[in-house]
């Protein structure tokens, strides 16, 4: 009897702070599912229909931020409920844990920490280093490391960044960022576009621009509600097509457990 009390009052909690944000019924699907997540996909022709996408300034952006070479083969929408209680816990600071929406802005800037990110392979069944080196860049010419940025607010700061991909090898991203922390409700977004060629052995699996990766994250008081939309054209190879869907939608789930343990 204790847990379904506990289980009310956190949905009655979360129907409070998301109210306006997310559909009530999506909600109820999100809190009631096993991992506190919710996802939908769409390849190659499929109509696209996004359900998921909070009502909020930053992730109405974040769907709009297509401009690759005609449209999407991938397209896959994420949310994520997430206690911030549960950043505590993760966190190696204990009580004195930042959960404020500054420390996410930071968080979601500090590229060099996602070295060593792990992922699981679907493919070959594991556990595997989905960044080998992760790094801010002066220029897309020189790629001198630089520090990461983590001064002020994230909003409007543009950069490049190089990461040693285990599926692509060397990949460059613009990153471009937003912050919204004067009207509720507070959000940090981050979108991640492909600067240059990513390769998948030999092939060009991917060509600039053609892939977006979208992260906002919205301050609910007790919890946060993470939206992921990635989107991706690449060649209509069936032998491609099916290892470059399993890596995107890995690279979600990798990108969620490292925010959540980054604090």
């Amino acid at each position: 009897m204790k847990r379904i009390f506990a289980f009310l009052g956190l949905f009655v909690i979360a129907v409070s702070a998301f109210a306006g944000v997310i559909p009530e019924s999506v909600l109820d699907e999100l809190v009631a599912s096993p991992n506190r997540k919710l996802q939908n996909t769409f390849l190659n022709d499929e109509k696209v229909v996004l359900s998921l996408t909070p009502d909020t300034e930053l992730s109405r952006k974040a769907v709009g931020t297509w401009a690759g070479s005609g449209s999407p083969r991938f397209t896959t929408e994420n949310l994520f409920f997430l206690k911030k209680a549960t950043l505590i816990a993760n966190s190696d600071n204990g009580e004195k844990c930042d959960t404020s929406i500054d420390a996410v802005s930071k968080v979601v800037r500090s590229i060099s920490k996602m070295k060593g990110m792990q992922y699981y392979s679907n493919g070959d069944k594991k556990w595997e280093t989905l960044y080998h080196k992760s790094h801010l860049i002066d220029s897309l010419k020189s790629k001198k490391a630089i520090p990461d940025d983590l001064e002020g607010s994230a909003d409007g700061k543009r950069f490049y960044c190089l990461q040693q991909d285990n599926s692509f090898g060397q990949c460059v991203y613009k990153l471009e960022y937003f912050q919204r922390d004067k009207n509720e409700p507070n959000e940090v977004a981050v979108c991640f576009t492909n600067a240059e060629n990513l390769k998948y052995g030999p092939v060009t699996a991917v060509k600039p621009g053609n892939l977006n990766i979208n992260l906002v994250v919205i301050d609910q008081g007790s919890y946060y509600l993470v939206y992921m939309f990635v989107q991706a054209k690449y060649p209509s190879l069936p032998f491609l097509e099916s290892r470059l869907n399993r890596s995107f939608n890995a690279r979600v789930d990798a990108i969620f457990k490292w925010f959540s343990m980054a604090f």
